[in-house]
């Protein structure tokens, strides 16, 4: 197949926009460090170098990770695919293992699907040492019988694991001994893959590993002796390692990086081929064939990202077996699809025939980009240029493992010049750092209800343990969310969603949503699963659901406090569906409303970053056997089940207002919205489907305590209570509209010339806002120990988020657990009875309708109001109307 797709490459078949050669390199080796002959490890390493007629036992990276792991440091092995990390981490863990017959050690793979085929390699090296195999286990989805879970905790010393499974079923079984045993025993914890450890799931995965933590430090409270749990881990792609992981754990790292890499690399052809916009498929089901018909030997992966995309083009280049019932299409197709959400059975097969090499051709989302180990692919292809170079690195690298490879990006001729680079350049930029954000209230909340019931398992206190590094506020949330705790309205949905079984209820790739599993019927096993923004945009009622190249059509929604399904019945491929979704949003500018006081204001307008509720609804969707839409407000006159359904989440986001008079046409402000959004996902690589954009329908409460109605834009994290993913839209905004300046200017982008005098004239106006924030008249910052607060009697308006305010009277401000507090008086109104009350500074500002307010200075620690020393106003009414 490589030398089939080289060929080709050099005809004038297809259009190579760009293409440059990879070369290869030698391997460069270091010595066994000499901790591991204590065990049998040294000489089997020996063995195999002496097999191999190695210079070294060890690539140099290998060796120097060893030797830190070996002093007892934890370590991050951060080189490139194909490297050899996997030997590391097993070499410690037999190693471990020999030495210690009772230490325990837990393996965390993100998926299932390189859990399984990890666990091969765990029991191939295990059979060389003569270490019995039982002592390897696995335990994930798959397994589900739960008496056989607690058999493998008892008898092996390697587990390989799920982080989802660790979360849900073993630390919500913290009371089983077996279980106990197993935790207390622990000594050495591994993350592979950890640059997947971002986002929702990475953020949600700091927090599994502290309370995994704290119980192991409870259980060892009795043992002077016991050693720290020792971390390890590997990955390819991930920019400042040891700043994610201590980040991601709480802990320090020992990096051994991409500049000691060691390992041996294959020469590799890298092109861009051009298409026309949306004929991608077409394009790749021409390569497809050609690689097929001419390529002998070998197998190709193609990655896209769209679970419905993957079903479609597998479809397209199964050579006929689409008409084959599921079984025989497993076993004899040339080509088949890979995604999340397949059963156990259906991904092990997969699985099994691209190991075996008699599956020539595998579709994939991001689910096979990871470090399964296929020697005999040899090219692959990429639809669209990847979301993020991560992604693209990870990709290049399952090619090419044991022999040149190719890798081609399939994708329109301005795909690297629209967002101001070559696809060279874009190669040789450095990867983007992994995102989390450990301060979403939501995911505290249910973290918190998590730990409640650990710490009771365990029997343990109640309070937040200690010799753990909780992120900032979790403390708080915990004493909010554990029983008997005093929880804000706002959570309410969110504890209801956790029931009494929190461990199930938030798992943890999404944060406060439904999980539905799709099936045929009740009692029917599971097609699928989505989470509530997936089945939005793929599994809305009537919708055309694509699994495993069949096609299923979503009959209804079903829901309750013991399930929640999808019920699907079998349709024909040929009619697709596309959801027409609208989108509301409510935001405000307000310091109750934005993020750390960012508004930037001027003549033209503003742009903030502030918190939203957003509202996402499907109201209907279009049929391409009909090419109608189909509005629900019609079908559910004859089927109640299809009706609209919807999504309703708090988050944050960039808003921007311009009081241009081409910034109220509609249509521009939407197109303006999604060429933005775009700028910005490529430019700071993030996943599209974590970023959503609006021109319409959108609410902002100005600081007067009136509203823009309409005329705004909004670009925002899809996550419920937000990962600040857009705080760097903010941050940036400028070079993002620089960078689309650029791409109009070049051509680049299908536009009239109108849009680029809109996107010049935005780039004005942004250049002349400027920061809108509380700070003295003359510039200065506040003096050490005093804060610039309201004069006790002072006429202020107070409103809380999402609210529309009302004027209070100053009583007196105060430190409370380090915040600025104001006591207000509230006047009596219909459904208040007024009185006082303590209210945060930050939800106080000044009246829009009164000037009966004044600013002063205010000693923190005297709690008095009292000029600053040396202090010389430079206007009579220097502490009035400091607001800019």
């Amino acid at each position: 197949m490589y030398h089939a797709l080289r060929h080709l490459l050099e005809e004038d078949e297809f259009t190579v926009v760009e293409r440059f050669d990879l070369p290869g390199r030698p391997s460069r080796h270091g010595n066994i460090p000499r901790f591991l002959f204590d065990s049998r490890l040294g000489l089997y390493l020996h063995r195999m170098a002496k097999e191999e007629n190695w210079p070294g036992a060890l690539w140099s990276h290998q060796a120097q990770a060893l030797t830190a792991l070996g002093s007892g440091e934890n370590v991050v092995v951060s080189t490139g695919t194909a490297s050899g990390k996997s030997l590391v981490f097993r070499t410690l863990a037999f190693h471990k293992c020999l030495l210690e017959p009772n230490s325990r050690i837990l393996v965390f793979y993100p998926l299932k699907a390189l859990a399984a085929d990890q666990v091969r390699g765990w029991k191939e090296m295990a059979d060389s040492l003569e270490f019995e195999p039982q002592n390897i286990g696995r335990i994930d989805g798959s397994v589900v019988d739960f008496s056989e879970r607690e058999a493998i905790l008892e008898r092996a010393q390697v587990v390989v694991m799920t982080p989802d499974v660790c979360h849900a079923w073993l630390m919500s079984r913290l009371s089983r001994p077996v279980v106990k045993k197993f935790v207390r025993s622990l000594s050495t914890l591994i993350m592979d893959e950890a640059h997947t450890l971002e986002g929702v799931f990475g953020s949600n995965f700091a927090f599994l590993i502290r309370r995994l933590i704290a119980a192991r430090n409870h259980l060892l409270l009795d043992d002077e002796n016991a050693s720290p749990l020792q971390l390890v881990a590997a990955t390819a792609t991930i920019k400042n390692p040891a700043k994610h992981l201590k980040q991601l754990t709480g802990s320090e790292f020992y990096v051994v990086d991409h500049t000691t890499d060691g390992a041996e690399q294959h020469e590799r052809i890298v092109a861009h081929v051009e298409c026309e916009e949306g004929e991608e498929f077409q394009v790749a089901t021409a390569l497809h064939e050609h690689v097929l018909r001419n390529g002998k030997t070998g197998g190709f992966i193609t990655f896209l990202d769209s679970r419905k995309g993957v079903e479609r083009l597998a479809m397209q280049s199964s050579n006929g077996h689409v008409t084959q019932e599921l079984g025989d299409l497993l076993v004899s197709a040339d080509v088949l699809p890979y995604r999340s959400g397949y059963d156990a059975n259906d991904r092990t097969h997969i699985e099994q025939r691209l190991k075996a090499g008699t599956l020539r051709g595998v579709v994939s989302t991001s689910a096979l980009e990871l470090g399964i180990d296929i020697s005999h692919l040899c090219v692959g292809f990429n639809i669209g240029v990847p979301a993020t170079r991560k992604a693209y690195r990870q990709r290049l690298g399952r090619i090419g493992r044991s022999g040149p490879g190719a890798f081609i990006i399939i994708a329109p001729r301005y795909a690297f010049s629209a967002y101001g680079t070559s696809f060279r350049e874009y190669h040789e930029m450095s990867v983007e750092p992994s995102y989390l954000y450990l301060d979403n209230r939501f995911m505290q909340f249910a973290h918190g209800r998590c730990l409640a019931v650990e710490l009771e398992s365990v029997g343990a206190s109640s309070s937040t343990p200690t010799r753990v590094a909780w992120p900032i506020g979790f403390r708080e949330m915990h004493a909010a969310a554990r029983p008997g705790g005093r929880r804000p309205p706002e959570y309410d949905a969110v504890a209801a969603l956790g029931g009494d079984t929190p461990h199930y209820g938030y798992p943890l790739r999404n944060v406060g949503e439904i999980n539905f599993k799709i099936k045929r019927h009740s009692d029917a096993d599971s097609v699928g699963d989505v989470n509530q923004l997936q089945a939005l945009r793929e599994c809305y009622p009537g919708a055309t659901y694509l699994h495993l190249s069949r096609a299923y059509e979503v009959q209804a929604w079903h829901t309750s406090s013991f399930e929640s399904f999808i019920r699907v019945k079998p349709s024909t491929p040929f009619r697709l569906t596309q959801p027409r979704i609208r989108t509301w949003i409510h935001a405000g500018i307000a310091p109750v409303d934005l993020q750390e006081n960012r508004l930037m204001r001027g003549e033209a307008g503003f742009l903030a970053e502030c918190q939203m509720q957003i509202t996402e609804r499907v109201e209907g969707y279009h049929d391409s056997r009909t090419n109608r839409f189909h509005p629900y407000s019609e079908l559910q006159q004859q089927n109640p089940n299809m009706r609209a359904r919807t999504r309703n989440f708090r988050t944050s986001g960039v808003v921007l207002y311009l009081k241009a008079k081409w910034f109220a046409n509609a249509s521009l402000r939407r197109a303006l919205a999604d060429w933005i959004r775009e700028v910005f996902l490529r430019e700071y690589s993030v996943a599209p489907q974590d970023i959503g954009a609006v021109g319409t329908n959108i609410s902002v409460i100005g600081l007067d305590g009136g509203r823009h109605r309409g005329s705004c834009i909004a670009i925002y994290d899809e996550t419920y209570g937000s990962l600040r993913l857009t705080e760097k839209l903010y941050l940036y905004f400028e070079h993002v509209v620089g960078r689309l300046c650029a791409a109009v200017e070049s051509g680049s982008l299908d536009t009239d010339g109108h849009f680029l005098e809109v996107v010049s004239e935005l780039q004005e106006a942004i250049s002349a806002f400027s920061e809108s924030h509380s700070t003295p008249r003359d510039g200065t910052e506040a003096p050490i120990g005093y804060d610039q607060v309201f004069t006790q009697g002072s006429l202020v308006n107070f409103r809380e988020t999402g609210q529309i305010g009302t004027d209070v009277r100053i009583i007196q401000p105060t430190m409370m657990n380090g915040n600025l507090m104001y006591q207000v008086e509230l006047s009596a109104r219909p459904g208040n009875k007024g009185g006082k009350r303590w209210v945060d500074a930050s939800v106080v500002q000044p009246s829009a309708i009164s000037d009966a307010w004044e600013y002063a200075w205010w000693n923190r620690e005297t709690e008095t109001y009292e000029n600053p020393p040396d202090f010389e106003p430079n206007h009579p009414n220097d502490s009035k109307g400091l607001l800019v």
